[in-house]
């Protein structure tokens, strides 16, 4: 309960930003974008996941999943994220957004153990409304999750078939974001997203880390905003370019022609 009172009293504290800033407009339809943004994260999902549990073995070498039993430890630590991200604005209302990135949480049972994940994903933002000065949008995506559970930065394994706990899992993320101006290419996000992880490798790993995952992120970013047919420096347009003054012409007296004999 303490990291969901963190963030969401980080993510109202976001928020207050926005009200200096200035909600987008069709002034960045057509324009690409590279950013950075760094939050934090906690898994809720699964058992093993979120919580610490220390895998018991079963009395006289048994073997299957239901025969281990578990000595419950703490909960997962809200610990940082961070994400590179590229963005693309479609219209005023629809952009597409690539991001990967990298986040983990420990348990304060065994401070050297992680479970961290790689999330790289594509997905959409729809535009909803806007509100004191931020632009509000829908995000809806998946892509591939790289998860991993590491003591001393050694993977751990399964206690029953052996095998590392990390593979590589297909999943999906709905979530909402903003965006205001920090100057006329520059923008600041807030965003906040679920991210649920089908496992598909769940029969590698019977006793820990088998079952679908499920982790959520708050995070803020800054991105720069190019024009594809521009380049990534901003140059002025041609209305904006002061006109050629016209250079003086030499006085001539009556009956005088502009052409030299």
């Amino acid at each position: 309960m303490k990291g969901l009172r963190a963030l969401a009293g980080l993510s109202l504290l976001l928020l207050l930003p926005s009200a200096g800033g200035a909600a987008i407009g069709s002034e960045l339809n057509g324009f690409g974008s590279f950013g950075v943004s760094l939050g934090a994260m906690r898994w809720f999902a699964d058992a093993d996941a979120r919580r610490f549990r220390e895998p018991i073995a079963p009395p006289g070498g048994a073997s299957g999943a239901s025969s281990w039993t578990y000595e419950e430890g703490s909960a997962a630590q809200v610990r940082p994220i961070g994400k590179a991200v590229f963005r693309y604005r479609v219209n005023t209302r629809h952009l597409v957004a690539i991001e990967t990135g990298y986040g983990w949480n420990s348990y304060a049972d065994s401070d050297d153990t992680v479970t961290s994940v790689i999330p790289t994903t594509i997905g959409i933002e729809r535009r909803l409304t806007d509100v004191g000065g931020t632009t509000l949008s829908l995000c809806v995506g998946g892509g591939a999750y790289v998860w991993a559970r590491r003591q001393n930065s050694r993977f751990l394994r399964d206690p029953e078939t052996g095998r590392k706990l990390h593979a590589v899992e297909p999943g999906a993320y709905l979530g909402l974001g903003s965006e205001f101006h920090l100057s006329g290419h520059v923008t600041c996000t807030i965003t906040s997203t679920a991210h649920y992880m089908l496992s598909v490798h769940g029969e590698n790993f019977p006793v820990t880390l088998g079952g679908d995952d499920l982790f959520a992120d708050l995070r803020v970013g800054v991105n720069y905003y190019f024009s594809p047919r521009e380049g990534l420096v901003v140059r002025p347009r041609d209305a904006e370019r002061p006109a050629e003054r016209e250079a003086p012409r030499e006085w001539r007296g009556p009956g005088e022609d502009d052409t030299d004999e």
